[in-house]
């Protein structure tokens, strides 16, 4: 997709916060926020929203917090509250080798799986606000994750005029955060994978002096 055919054009930018913040760390990179939303503010003079999509636990006042200072840098905050799943504990019968009777071992805990569909909510959220537009515009999502490129198909198959970026972390060698689905979609009309390492440095948290 040429840079010439985005400039100037209106931008939407989408942040499934959670599944970049994983991937980022991979590459030792601490991703600030209020950071980023300046870099976006900079970058394109056309800006209509940029929003924050995240699973909010409600008994975790500091995520709160933190999502109330995003409000007031600018950032529309889109969250859910994450529902707790219980995995069962895994128990193999192993028999004795002295007096061949069977016993039952556990092989894995019981844990808590937490689950706030934050996929799907930036889904409709993005086919919500441009499905219909009758002019260019610009999306950009920040993700890695393949439940989107069945999305991102379909969007730009129903309206010519959206443009679509995916800022992600590279598919590299013991290192795969990055869905092949995604890669997948390289040579679809309006759409390119951004490589998000390259403004590591402008959007990373200052380490600690």
């Amino acid at each position: 997709m040429s840079k010439v055919y985005l400039k100037g054009l209106p931008v939407y930018v989408y942040i499934d916060a959670s599944n970049i913040k994983n991937a980022l760390k991979t590459f030792n990179i601490d991703i600030d926020f209020l950071k980023l939303y300046q870099y976006f503010m900079h970058k394109y003079s056309n800006l209509i929203a940029v929003k924050y999509f995240e699973g909010i636990d409600k008994e975790d006042i500091v995520q709160k917090n933190h999502l109330k200072k995003l409000e007031k840098a600018g950032y529309i905050v889109k969250s859910l509250e994450r529902k707790t799943y219980l995995k069962p504990a895994k128990y193999k019968n192993i028999r004795c080798i002295n007096c061949g009777k069977q016993n039952k071992i556990q092989i894995l805990k019981e844990t808590k799986k937490f689950k706030s569909n934050i996929d799907v909510y930036l889904c409709s959220e993005l086919m919500g606000d441009l499905l219909n537009k009758r002019k260019k515009f610009h999306a950009i999502i920040l993700s890695c994750d393949g439940d989107y490129a069945e999305m991102i198909k379909n969007v730009l198959n129903i309206n010519n005029n959206i443009y679509i970026s995916v800022l992600d972390t590279p598919f590299v060698k013991n290192n795969n955060y990055l869905s092949v689905r995604l890669k997948e979609l390289r040579n679809v009309d309006r759409y390119q994978l951004v490589n998000i390492l390259n403004i590591g440095d402008k959007i990373k948290r200052a380490a600690p002096k």
